[in-house]
């Protein structure tokens, strides 16, 4: 598949275009400017390294700045190769890391305030669940698609245009925030004002994982979370002895960002870039094939979900909608995993397109197979563990979380099924095929849990998870093979 509609369109001069798929490694090709020019000076040169971002970005613009941006580099010019399986374990860990970080401050919360304290915090968590989902769409998507084998120069770029847009999505996101807090005042309003004021700083941290995730570099984002938890833990200790009397909710809140605030200036270091948010629109819209349908994907799946779990809770009861909570929080962990998995397979099956199409089936199975298994394990764990264990994590909403604990162990294979050849498409920058797939099962993401609902009560809601999950599987298989079958062909062709 040719991703000529996801080159960019944009004459900003800080918005390199993606390599085509059909074109080969550059590595070959990084030391122009020292070998081909020996004898140039070093604007030279850099005119030099100006013409090679030309010849190999084709939609490539000569404007004020682009030049030296790319020049500015090392001489051994060559991208970031991995793919071992160290490099997956450390994507796994690194999400560990986060996730831990990010359950450490309901764990703070919780202990420290009031159930109506601890409400107002989870709304405004929940509004930051949803806006880092839709940054990673709008923003470092490109990033792990179509810049996983870029040379470093034109990564660096890449990745200022990507910070960027992240930066200036927190920064409006949190000025709205900030308005709505100050309107509605109390606890509710208070939590989601602090959000507000440290949402750039989250959106700006989580952009500089994902481009070490895309540039092969996991133990940088490994760092960077560690940086971050190593401060909210340094942060809660010095607040604890300044405040011996206790603390709101909020204080908290501003504390884990402004923890978040130093990892994402430890990032700038890291990736030696700063980010652009000027470029945020030209970055959105010349990669518009990978933003635009990633982000409707995002909002359409995320729209259906959450609707269908407000009109489970009008149509149910509360307590229902308390034990499929307690549901998603026993198997968040196997969520987790799965979206390392699917940070560190983009960009390596990106990096790998012209590999034999056994080889992306054999990858793609595989990348699903952990998923599956390693869920399955999980959930099932639960099942045998002391009904006192799991009466501690959840109190009174164990009892009907493990009467569905096994249907939900089987719903969510479903989706880890679909993992691996996801991450296939992705790479291969299939993302209006994606958008299609996941579009045609929203109307029954919503209609089958309700259905199941006024069917078969509480069992009947995870069923009809069931039923649309497992018959998403299908489509995933069949564009699959098909993606592999034709890229086999493309390149038959090209080197025919």
């Amino acid at each position: 598949m040719t991703r000529g509609s996801d080159r960019a369109t944009s004459l900003d001069p800080g918005v390199p275009p993606p390599r085509l798929p059909q074109e080969g490694p550059r590595a070959d090709r990084h030391d122009h400017s020292n070998h081909e020019y020996p004898d140039r000076s070093h604007s030279d040169r850099e005119y030099a390294d100006n013409d090679f971002a030309r010849r190999d970005y084709p939609d490539y613009v000569d404007l004020p700045g682009q030049a030296a941006e790319l020049a500015d580099q090392p001489e051994t010019d060559a991208p970031v190769r991995s793919g071992s399986r160290a490099n997956a374990l450390w994507t796994v860990f690194d999400q560990v890391v986060s996730s831990g970080t990010n359950a450490a401050i309901n764990f703070l919360i919780a202990r420290r305030v009031d159930p109506t304290g601890f409400g107002a915090f989870a709304i405004a968590y929940t509004i930051f669940a949803m806006v880092v989902g839709l940054a990673r769409a709008a923003a470092t998507a490109p990033l792990g698609i179509s810049y996983a084998d870029a040379p470093p120069s034109a990564f660096r770029a890449a990745v200022r245009s990507a910070a960027g847009t992240a930066l200036a999505l927190g920064s409006v996101v949190g000025v709205l925030l900030l308005l709505v807090g100050a309107a509605l005042r109390g606890a509710v309003g208070l939590n989601l004002a602090a959000m507000g004021v440290i949402m750039p700083a989250l959106l700006l941290q989580d952009a500089w994982r994902y481009a070490s995730f895309a540039q092969g570099r996991p133990l940088l984002a490994v760092a960077n979370d560690l940086v971050w938890a190593a401060g909210l833990a340094a942060g809660v200790g010095l607040l604890a002895v300044a405040t011996p009397g206790g603390h709101g909710g909020a204080a908290l809140v501003l504390l884990w960002g402004a923890a978040a605030g130093l990892a994402a200036l430890v990032g700038i270091g890291q990736h030696r870039a700063w980010p652009a948010p000027r470029r945020a629109w030209a970055w959105f819209t010349g990669h518009r094939e990978t933003t635009g349908f990633m982000t409707a994907e995002f909002l359409t799946l995320q729209g259906a979900q959450q609707s269908s779990t407000l009109i489970i809770g009008a149509i149910g009861s509360t307590s229902l909608v308390g034990a499929l909570r307690g549901l998603q929080t026993l198997l968040a962990p196997t969520t987790n995993l799965a979206v390392a998995l699917m940070s560190f397979a983009i960009p390596e099956f990106s990096r790998r397109k012209h590999m034999p199409g056994r080889d992306v089936l054999r990858g793609a199975y595989l990348v699903s197979g952990l998923v599956v298994v390693s869920s399955t394990l999980w959930g099932l764990a639960f099942m045998v563990l002391p009904g006192n264990f799991g009466a501690a994590l959840l109190g009174d909403t164990w009892k009907q979380t493990h009467e569905l604990l096994l249907l939900a162990v089987i719903a969510q294979a479903g989706p880890g099924l679909a993992v691996g050849p996801a991450a296939v498409l992705y790479a291969f920058g299939r993302t209006r095929l994606t958008f299609w797939i996941n579009l045609f099962f929203v109307p029954f993401l919503l209609a089958c849990p309700v259905i199941g609902l006024l069917v078969g009560g509480a069992r009947g809601v995870v069923i009809g998870n069931i039923i649309v999950y497992w018959a998403t599987i299908p489509p995933w298989l069949y564009y699959l093979h098909r993606q592999v079958r034709v890229s086999a062909e493309q390149q038959a062709v090209t080197s025919g």
